[in-house]
């Protein structure tokens, strides 16, 4: 910014003088909140088991086996199912998360970013798994292509979720309705909305 000073000959003096701006940027604020979560259709698991990893990591290595195992249905039926440490039945937070994230496309505001999203966390996932509970469990026998799968089936689900999140820019209400918009575009596991195929399996909502 530049100064004008009149001297006592009348000659006019320009002064330079650099002006102080200060930046202020607010810390983070951490917050968390719980949610419960309700299934509002069945919740089918199809965990692809290390056998099968393995199996297509040897094909795309060029690695061949000779022979056909007989098939084990309920051991596929097992090994589909995601399974917490203590033996009970859980479903991926990343799952859940990136429902939420891409709830955002849905919310009807431009600016709000998944950037916003993106640094949540569920703090109760178990070896990245979130506790699930139902009320009964059954088989859904279907075709895929050639193949007859057995798909474990979970009714009347439920589950609850403890979100860490930057109330800066998040706060708990944005979180529950985007829980809500997730639930109804997204879901989790196979068969649900965010399949390409739009299906309707494993939908959920706030209780």
């Amino acid at each position: 910014m530049k100064h004008i000073q009149v001297n006592p000959n009348g000659r006019l003096k320009m002064e330079n003088k650099e002006k102080q701006t200060e930046i202020r940027i607010a810390a983070i604020n951490i917050k968390k909140a719980k949610f419960s979560v309700k299934g509002k259709m069945p919740l089918l698991m199809d965990r692809m088991p290390e056998e099968t990893l393995k199996a297509i990591e040897d094909k795309q290595s060029g690695i061949t086996k000779s022979g056909k195992k007989v098939r084990d249905i309920q051991d596929e039926i097992k090994k589909a199912i995601h399974i917490l440490p203590d033996g009970t039945v859980g479903y991926p937070a990343a799952g859940f998360k990136a429902g939420l994230i891409e709830a955002t496309s849905f919310v009807g505001d431009k600016m709000f970013s998944k950037k916003l999203i993106r640094g949540i966390k569920i703090m109760n996932a178990t070896n990245g798994l979130v506790p699930i509970k139902y009320k009964k469990q059954d088989i859904l026998v279907h075709n895929v292509g050639s193949n007859t799968k057995h798909t474990p089936q979970f009714h009347d689900w439920t589950c609850e979720l403890v979100i860490q999140f930057d109330a800066n820019n998040v706060s708990e209400k944005d979180i529950a309705i985007l829980i809500n918009y997730a639930g109804f575009y997204s879901g989790i596991g196979i068969w649900s909305p965010r399949c390409k195929s739009g299906g309707e399996f494993g939908m959920y909502t706030l209780t």
